[in-house]
């Protein structure tokens, strides 16, 4: 997920730094956002716990173009929290994509129906909705298709709305009975590596042994495990780490959670295992990439898939670690921390505000318990996260600076008020 970019005042040098809740914003500005193209008369929600659903209707053709035209409404509905009956909840699934970068002519762009208001989508989400009606029966079977789409489900221009649906994010994607992860269109070889991972554990291993592993099918692993560019997007620590069950779907050939870990397995176990000639080089010419092996960036997201279950689920300061460390992305730098709020154990009274600034933002990461016992003997962390939200350092180190202080002042406050109450008692 990523959200419009709001400019960051820095108008509050001289305030109180530690963010505040703010005030509800004006009342619903009724067109889509900023990155569409078009008018959509978006409804305030019935309350902070309901989302909308996009209800995909079978392609029809159109005349004007040369793909069928995509046609959808959306439906409020609630997701079902955890532990309740889901019988009694809409069905959905939730799709797990890039925005993109918006196009240089916005009136250039494809165009969807959502209940009857022509509406411009950008391309990825276009071929990710394209694809995944293609697949309609092989996904759903008979049933509606019910989807959660952030782009078209929130409305982008309310920043009270977007907010709150942030914030239920951990919610929507653990309700959801299915997380589509959309790795785009791939290229000339990603078909081949997919229909590769459609392949039975057995047949498949006995496949590369025999050296049937063809270079376009290596290029295509390679790509699937390493080289989307979906991988490095921040909003997957949610997205795919609280799925339930996922599918990958690259084009139009989508492969189940089992095959694909199994898949990049197997292709480790073959990079690693494969048979070397004297020189020390493999001597089978297709043997995948050494990325496979030392940094596939889905086996990491695996792994923290397995650490949300552990008893003790990471703070936000473990997750902005990660971020830090391993090159996630985001478009609005606020999204580091928003995305990491959700699955971290002391994150849940932090409250997504898109109304904050950059720095305020910045300061909420930091002014967690954890954060603060680390920041004295871990500053160096800070300023990196600091650089990664395009904070200045000397701007970082004054916001530490302002926090202290304040920290400070509310201890004195506090023993002064134990001494007060001591008195009294006398």
């Amino acid at each position: 997920m990523s959200s419009k970019f709001l400019s960051d005042s820095e108008s509050h040098m001289g305030q109180s730094l530690s963010p505040q809740r703010n005030t509800p914003s004006s009342p619903t500005v009724r067109k889509v956002s900023e990155g569409f193209t078009g008018n959509y008369p978006y409804e305030p929600l019935p309350s902070d716990r309901h989302i909308r659903l996009l209800r995909l209707e079978p392609l029809a053709s159109s005349s004007t173009q040369n793909i069928p035209r995509i046609s959808a409404a959306l439906q409020v509905s609630r997701p079902c929290p955890r532990y309740r009956d889901p019988s009694s909840y809409q069905p959905y699934k939730a799709l797990s994509y890039e925005w993109g970068l918006p196009p240089s002519d916005p009136s250039d762009t494809p165009t969807i129906l959502l209940d009857n208001h022509p509406i411009h989508t950008r391309q990825n989400l276009h071929d990710a909705l394209h694809s995944i009606l293609h697949n309609h029966h092989r996904l759903y079977g008979e049933s509606p298709l019910y989807l959660w789409v952030d782009a078209l489900c929130i409305n982008q221009l309310d920043d009270r709305e977007k907010g709150h649906q942030v914030q239920l994010m951990k919610t929507i994607y653990e309700a959801a009975e299915m997380v589509i992860v959309w790795l785009g269109k791939g290229t000339s070889c990603t078909d081949e590596a997919m229909k590769l991972l459609k392949m039975e554990g057995g047949d498949l291993i006995k496949y590369i042994k025999d050296g049937n592993l063809s270079w376009k099918e290596c290029q295509g692993l390679t790509y699937l495990y390493c080289h989307a560019t979906y991988w490095r997007r921040v909003w997957i620590l949610q997205e795919f780490a609280l799925a339930r069950d996922y599918v990958v779907l690259c084009n139009r050939v989508f492969v189940t959670k089992q095959n694909f870990e199994r898949g990049l397995m197997i292709a480790k176990w073959w990079s690693i295992t494969g048979k070397r000639n004297k020189s020390g080089i493999f001597s089978h010419t297709n043997w995948p990439a050494p990325d496979l092996v030392y940094r596939a960036p889905v086996e990491r997201m695996i792994a923290l898939r397995s650490s949300l279950a552990m008893p003790a689920t990471p703070t936000l300061d473990n997750w902005l670690d990660t971020v830090c460390q391993h090159g996630f992305k985001s478009t609005d730098p606020r999204d580091y921390v928003f995305a990491s709020l959700g699955i971290s154990w002391d994150g849940d009274e932090k409250v997504p505000d898109y109304e904050l600034s950059t720095s305020e933002v910045y300061c909420m990461a930091i002014s967690t318990r954890e954060a603060r016992s680390r920041v004295s003997s871990d500053e160096i962390f800070y300023l990196n996260l600091a650089d990664l939200m395009g904070i200045p350092e000397d701007r970082a180190l004054a916001l530490q600076q302002t926090l202290e202080a304040e920290e400070e002042d509310m201890s004195s406050l506090e023993d002064q008020g134990m001494w007060d109450s001591d008195l009294e008692s006398i």
